[in-house]
């Protein structure tokens, strides 16, 4: 597994591709960084807001990183792929990003009691409900986060064996 990721990094970051690759990994991933930057510290004030990196620490700077360039890796091994692209591997990467937005965006903000009313649930169930389901989120928000790490990790895996394992024809 290890050299598959090896062998795919040098097929993706040497040869015609490289400057694709390059700029696919650096430049989305610089971006996907910055978004998680501040959204992962999000739960603590409520919201997607530039004041959420009053509370980043530096296990959830490590984690943005890891999202954002693990994504964006992951994006550029697919596109480098000559092989057919790996549904597999986008679908784990998006996967452990969703995963990693949930506990920002569903804790202390107003998504759960919107949803809950959409369903029809009456203004006591709602009042009773939300602050279980968000608790869920807050105090598990560490394990959200780690899932989606490995979920990305997962990504870069998959994308990898895709970008190494392709069949070449030969002539009999």
């Amino acid at each position: 597994m290890i050299r598959q990721v090896g062998s795919a990094f040098a097929l993706t970051f040497r040869g015609p591709g490289a400057p694709l690759a390059y700029a696919v990994t650096f430049g989305l991933g610089t971006a996907l960084t910055a978004f998680y930057l501040v959204m992962l510290p999000s739960s603590a004030v409520g919201g997607f807001s530039l004041i959420a990196l009053r509370y980043l620490t530096p296990a959830l700077s490590l984690s943005a990183a890891s999202l954002g360039y693990g994504f964006a890796l992951t994006i550029a091994i697919n596109v480098g792929s000559p092989a057919q692209r790996s549904r597999t591997a986008e679908a784990a990467g998006i996967g452990g990003l969703l995963a990693a937005i949930l506990p920002g965006s569903l804790c202390c903000t107003s998504i759960v009691p919107s949803a809950l009313a959409a369903l029809g649930a009456s203004v006591p169930t709602v009042l009773g409900t939300t602050g279980k389901i968000q608790s869920i989120f807050a105090l598990y928000e560490s394990a959200f986060i780690a899932a989606s790490i490995a979920g990305v990790a997962l990504s870069i895996v998959l994308a990898a064996h895709n970008r190494v394992s392709h069949c070449t024809l030969q002539s009999p």
